[in-house]
């Protein structure tokens, strides 16, 4: 979708007056049914009026629930990444408890594993795509952890917290990897565009002398349901577009913890 591979500061704009565009085509479009008789205008204004009432109070609350849900599943995948992040971190720490050889390959597989999550993984993520570089990696990282014997109370501790972490690892791993098909079930997008038609539909209906005053009304109240629109549907797929889940957590981890352990 051009939405998401656009910066913001191109596609909102141009979302805006799109948006804009058509409810203005819309107001023109339907001056021409307004009654023009006093005696209709008053029985029309009045009925009016309570629909656009009872209307805007429903379309309004379903614009914020919605958009704090998509905000809602935003936060949440940020939590997954975080928590993946650090996973990785306990793990590395632990795996520092262990004997050679099993200890640098370890380590050293963990390294590769953050690097191809940040320049493989997320690549594949942006583009709705199941990653698959990093797979590799946590399959030799099992094998290892698995086969290893510990000699003695001590590396028994130390392998059974490794194999803990691991665990918890492949835990948040696998939820990064589960929420890559995120996104808003298809009735809600029908309920979001036809809530706007609707609005724009009602705007246009009302009586008013002046066709620039109308259009100028018609444009602000559209442009702000365009604006609502837009941020849910740029938290709707968290690794995609400008305002989208990043690497910054692992990018931490490489800084802190693998850097200053090199």
């Amino acid at each position: 979708m051009w939405l998401y591979q656009l910066p913001v500061g191109v596609s909102l704009p141009g979302f805006v007056v799109v948006f804009v565009a058509v409810s203005l085509l819309i107001v023109v479009a339907l001056r021409r049914w307004v009654p023009g008789e006093k005696k209709q205008m008053r029985e029309w204004d009045r009925i009016l009026a309570y629909v656009m009432a009872t209307f805007g109070v429903l379309y309004g609350v379903t614009l914020a629930l919605i958009a704090a849900a998509s905000y809602e599943n935003y936060r949440g995948v940020e939590e997954i990444v975080r928590d993946e992040a650090a996973a990785v971190a306990v793990l590395y720490r632990d795996t520092a408890g262990l004997p050679e050889p099993e200890r640098d390959e370890l380590q050293s597989l963990i390294v590769d594993y953050v690097d191809h999550v940040i320049e493989v993984d997320w690549a594949a993520q942006r583009a709705g795509e199941i990653p698959s570089q990093t797979v590799a990696e946590v399959t030799q990282i099992e094998e290892i952890l698995f086969s290893f014997e510990p000699e003695g109370d001590g590396e028994s501790n130390v392998h059974a917290a490794t194999i803990r972490s691991f665990n918890e690892f492949m835990s948040a791993r696998s939820q990064r990897i589960g929420v890559i098909g995120l996104e808003l079930p298809g009735i809600l997008w029908f309920v979001l565009y036809s809530g706007a038609a609707i609005t724009a539909v009602l705007i246009g209906m009302i009586q008013m002398g002046r066709l620039r005053t109308h259009l100028v009304m018609a444009a602000v109240l559209a442009s702000y349901v365009a604006i609502v629109i837009f941020t849910i549907a740029s938290f709707d797929h968290p690794y995609m577009g400008p305002v989208a889940v990043d690497t910054e957590y692992f990018e931490e981890v490489q800084e802190w913890l693998f850097d200053r352990a090199g």
